[in-house]
């Protein structure tokens, strides 16, 4: 079976605007977590998920949006 676009960005936490929160688990690693806009990291990665939500609402009130042309 075939990864999806989301299973490689990771389980999906909450979700806060337009932005999600994304944590990867794997083996024997720590975790971390992204902030994801569609199925592209914005930032991260984290450690814990309290971080990762107050970097998610700055980008909000900066208006940080992932841009194929940059």
């Amino acid at each position: 079976m075939s990864k999806t676009a989301k299973s490689k960005s990771g389980k999906y936490v909450c979700r806060i605007g337009y932005l999600e929160i994304r944590q990867k688990i794997t083996f024997k690693k720590p975790t971390e977590v992204f902030v994801v806009h569609k199925k592209n990291a914005v930032a991260g990665p984290y450690k814990n998920i309290e971080e990762a939500i107050l970097n998610a609402k700055r980008c909000i009130n900066e208006g940080i949006r992932y841009s194929k042309h940059k």
